[in-house]
């Protein structure tokens, strides 16, 4: 990554289909690929790499001053001096340096805001339908990603909803 950016640049969130029968919506399915034990050990190693991040303050009146995150019961590590300290919940507005998979769950950090439209109001039966819109929990800068998959990887995460 030559330069900074900021995740308003990166492309939107795919959005859920309605929900049109919610008695027949069983929830979505998330599916995998089988993996080789070589692209399972690279794709550790990316993750374990270092990247320098800027959580974004919001506009909020009552917005926070640090944000949460932990991966698997711990908390977020960050580069302090030369070594990695732990800190679950991350300052707002200060430059860090934390491992990619901690970028991870901040990117992935969504909230879906759901609407029901209903049609039909005065039929017998009303035909409702769920609309979903999902968006990201918090904004953020990327300063520094020595990564060349890095971009490619931060928008493909922002893109998807699941």
């Amino acid at each position: 990554m030559a330069r900074e950016f900021h995740s308003s640049q990166l492309p939107k969130t795919e959005q859920l289909p309605p929900v049109g029968d919610p008695a027949t919506y069983d929830g979505d399915v998330v599916l995998t690929e089988k993996t080789h034990q070589q692209e399972y050990f690279d794709e550790l190693a990316f993750m374990e790499e270092p990247v320098t991040v800027r959580l974004e303050p919001s506009s909020d009146k009552n917005a926070a001053g640090a944000f949460p995150v932990w991966c698997n019961g711990k908390g977020a590590e960050i580069m302090l001096g030369n070594r990695w300290c732990e800190c679950a919940y991350l300052p707002v507005g200060q430059v860090l340096t934390t491992k990619r998979k901690y970028l991870e769950i901040i990117i992935r950090a969504k909230v879906d805001t759901v609407h029901t439209e209903i049609r039909n109001m005065d039929s017998e039966r009303p035909d409702n339908r769920v609309q979903r819109f999902t968006s990201p929990v918090h904004s953020f800068s990327i300063i520094e990603d020595r990564n060349p998959r890095g971009a490619a990887w931060v928008s493909e995460l922002r893109r998807r909803n699941l």
